[in-house]
């Protein structure tokens, strides 16, 4: 069994990363989940969060957006809306952004577009402060 695998991270309008990695840890629709190299073929949601890879013996932290995966033996493509180095989070703009998201979640109905937008925009900071913890946690 190979020790590496291929992992292609993009988003909409940029490639972030595309190379070798010997783990990825990322968020899913039932939870956090791990590939090593070899794992079963399978398809799920990214949802925001952390995505957390190994390459080269470095560790990478990033906070992405609601997304998909796609994984096989060989290799992992995960597609997201977003994608920021969890170095680079600023908390105290994330905490800001929360703020005003719940604001909105708080004043409109579910089913208002701006309730909407709020929602992913309140996910969005949770994931980069989620993600900023976790570069700081290991």
């Amino acid at each position: 069994m190979a020790d590496k695998f291929q992992l292609s991270v993009l988003t909409p309008t940029t490639q972030i990363f595309d190379g070798s990695v010997e783990t990825v840890e990322v968020g899913g629709a039932l939870g956090d989940f791990g590939v090593l190299p070899g794992h079963y073929a399978y398809i799920t949601s990214v949802r925001p969060g952390g995505l957390e890879f190994s390459s080269g013996g470095k560790r990478h932290v990033y906070a992405v957006g609601h997304g998909f995966a796609q994984v096989a033996a060989d290799r992992v493509s995960i597609v997201v809306s977003e994608c920021e180095d969890a170095a680079g989070v600023d908390i105290a703009a994330a905490k800001e952004a929360l703020a005003k998201a719940e604001a909105v979640l708080a004043e409109t109905e579910d089913t208002d577009p701006r309730a909407i937008d709020a929602k992913v925009e309140q996910e969005m900071a949770m994931g980069k402060m989620l993600a900023a913890d976790r570069l700081g946690s290991h």
